[in-house]
């Protein structure tokens, strides 16, 4: 393998010493050709035009809170972890402006109403994470490392500093529906085939998250009665979307359920099967699906999740068939 550059050393180097526990790099221009979704393309240069690299950055969250049962406690757990983030990623852009370069730290929260109602944000960080090396994307779609699992945070820096990208993993992390324990384990019932069901998902990731808000206000707002709508805004739930705006709790991150069972990962031996190795309550309809999805593989079957996902899920692994023209499959 040959050496890196003594550019991508110092960066990656100082990103480490600063608190990341990966990092990993992508080129812009890949980005920019190799949008995960071309009707809504969260690309670098659609938000920085003279953006050359991505330094992708991963902080893992505390083992211990996949241990609590405590639910109130749980929800803080991404607000913790994505802070921490945020200050990396300012200092780390400080450091690449101090090579006399421009660097531009991502604001993680931000989300964009014109790409598909407020859905999206600037950048797909776990595409992006694809990109730079540090990982695969799994069954549902969550990005998987060697390392940690789908247990990670994720960061991202623009810079016109050219470095050296990092290339995609050679094979995939995730383990498919042989294994299938986020399918089993999801609450909402929204893992598919190399997809998910995103608004199933958010009904227990993002209680308090975007969409709900959105909901919220259409509710305030289309009140039969002025007192209706009083109530409506004083109500508990108007404070649970304060408290989400306040602290991060319930915006995102509501539901880890997946990430917890989840056996990819260095640490899931060590760290969390103890307590997470039993999925109680797995309905034989499920198993059934999974059964169902090995043969469809084994057959050569069509999937449309995988066909749509090929780049991120297996990295520069086997290429199956390109999707039919006119699939209809929703990228979204």
């Amino acid at each position: 393998m040959a050496a890196e550059p003594a550019e991508n050393t110092a960066v990656k180097a100082r990103a480490r010493d600063l608190g990341a526990d990966l990092v990993g790099i992508a080129a812009a221009d890949v980005l920019d050709l190799n949008p995960p979704a071309p009707r809504w393309p969260q690309t670098p240069r659609r938000i920085w035009r003279e953006c050359r690299s991505v330094v992708v950055l991963a902080k893992r969250i505390p083992w211990g809170f996949f241990w609590t049962q405590e639910q109130s406690v749980r929800l803080y757990a991404p607000h913790t972890v994505v802070m921490r983030l945020e200050e990396i990623a300012l200092d780390l852009a400080y450091f690449l402006e101090g090579y006399s370069f421009r660097a531009l730290p991502l604001p993680l929260q931000h989300t964009d109403p014109s790409l598909k109602k407020g859905a999206y944000g600037p950048l797909s960080l776990r595409h992006v994470a694809v990109e730079a090396g540090l990982s695969t994307l799994g069954l549902n779609l969550m990005l998987l490392t060697p390392q940690f699992g789908p247990r990670v945070y994720l960061a991202a820096v623009l810079t016109d500093m050219p470095l050296e990208p990092d290339g995609r993993l050679e094979e995939p992390v995730c383990l498919g529906p042989k294994c299938g324990r986020c399918l089993l384990a999801c609450p909402a019932d929204a893992v598919g085939h190399w997809n998910l069901d995103k608004g199933r998902c958010r009904t227990e990731a993002q209680r308090h998250g975007i969409s709900a808000l959105f909901q919220h206000l259409d509710r305030i707002v289309d009140a039969e009665t002025k007192e209706a709508a009083k109530a409506l805004v004083r109500s508990q739930e108007t404070v649970n979307f304060w408290t989400a705006l306040h602290t991060g709790a319930g915006a995102y991150g509501g539901c880890l359920r997946c990430w917890e069972v989840c056996p990819v990962g260095d640490d899931y031996e060590a760290h969390l099967k103890a307590v997470q190795a039993h999925i109680p309550d797995i309905s034989g309809k499920r198993r059934r699906q999974l059964q169902e999805m090995v043969a469809q593989e084994q057959n050569g079957d069509r999937v449309p999740g995988l066909h749509f996902s090929t780049r991120w899920v297996l990295g520069n692994g086997a290429s199956p068939r390109p999707p039919a023209k006119g699939s209809g499959h929703d990228e979204g």
